[in-house]
């Protein structure tokens, strides 16, 4: 027969509300003799939640979804991480899925999250300008997490300051232009360009996608030119950490033969050698500020967190000797 709650409760000298206090994480609190006596007869007893019969009580299964483009790359596991520990310290189950960047596994992925009812869904569409409307028939709360500004002004500000040092052919390493955020981190690299008099050169343009090995050898393909530019704004740190290899197997230093700045600010930046210069944001925060709307918004509602805030820290890869805040 399976352990009840009550004979929790009996065990361990309680009442059964303050075993489900407990096991919930309140919303009472719970003195920490009566919370360790409870734990024990939890782990004594072998007692398992019936996750079923909660949902049919409450209607909600303490879990949410995560939809991201690639795990792989840099950002999308670093937020994720920040999801699930936040999560977690909620009391809810994060279940991830990822997309490979392909829109009908996007949707396929939102089905199966629906159909095993996640009280809400965070997105990191692989086309946030899509229409949404149609995801509302799933009767889930989605929020699709954006960043259209920090896509077009970070990669403005790291190619302003590559000129900053001097340069004049910058060159880009980014996605090809079916995804919608390399579209605007070239949109910001020529936009810099076009702002100091100088020319957004195609030839100066290296689609790849956002890893470590495309990266690489998009930098040997430029670094291989006799007529290359002199600096270099790659969108991801993934391709950063890339070119930096290809740069050493070529004998090129860096900053000294080429200059070098990320447009994402993981902590992988500052464990490179040498360290990368980057367009930073506040990945915990945004974590939070998804998570919060997620469990704010009503079924069936798709809504949409723009978060606009990043800095440039500057570090050895562009030229500068120590790190530098971003309003310096």
């Amino acid at each position: 027969m399976a352990v009840t709650r009550d004979d929790v409760a009996r065990a361990a000298g309680v009442s059964p509300a303050v075993v489900s206090y407990v096991i919930n994480n309140g919303p009472r609190p719970v003195s920490a003799a009566a919370k360790e006596r409870v734990l024990a007869a939890i782990a004594e007893l072998g007692y398992q939640r019936d996750a079923m019969a909660r949902y049919l009580r409450t209607r909600k299964t303490h879990s949410l979804g995560l939809v991201v483009p690639d795990l792989g790359q840099p950002y999308f596991g670093a937020i994720t991480q920040h999801l699930s520990e936040q999560s977690f310290d909620s009391g809810h189950q994060l279940l991830v899925a990822t997309t490979s960047w392909r829109p009908e596994r996007e949707r396929a992925q939102l089905a199966s999250l629906a159909e095993r009812r996640v009280d809400g869904v965070i997105l990191m569409s692989t086309d946030p300008l899509q229409d949404f409307a149609p995801l509302q028939a799933l009767g889930i709360p989605i929020v699709v997490v954006d960043r259209p500004e920090v896509a077009v002004e970070g990669a403005r500000a790291a190619t302003a300051h590559l000129i900053e040092h001097g340069h004049e052919r910058i060159g880009l390493v980014g996605a090809d232009g079916e995804h919608v955020a390399g579209r605007r981190q070239r949109e910001g690299w020529a936009g810099a360009l076009r702002d100091h008099g100088l020319e957004a050169r195609p030839d100066d343009v290296f689609s790849a996608e956002a890893t470590r090995s495309a990266g690489y050898a998009a930098a040997i393909a430029l670094l291989d030119r006799a007529d290359r530019p002199t600096a270099l704004f790659a969108t991801s740190d993934a391709q950063a950490v890339g070119v930096i290899r290809a740069a050493r197997d070529r004998g090129v230093a860096i900053p000294e033969g080429l200059a070098l700045v990320s447009g994402e600010g993981t902590d992988l930046t500052g464990f490179a050698v040498p360290r990368l210069t980057a367009v930073e944001q506040p990945v915990a925060a945004i974590a939070r500020e998804a998570l919060s709307a997620a469990f704010e918004a009503d079924p069936g509602t798709v809504s949409r967190l723009d978060h606009h805030e990043f800095g440039l820290v500057r570090r050895e890869s562009c030229g500068c000797h120590e790190s530098i805040p971003a309003d310096q």
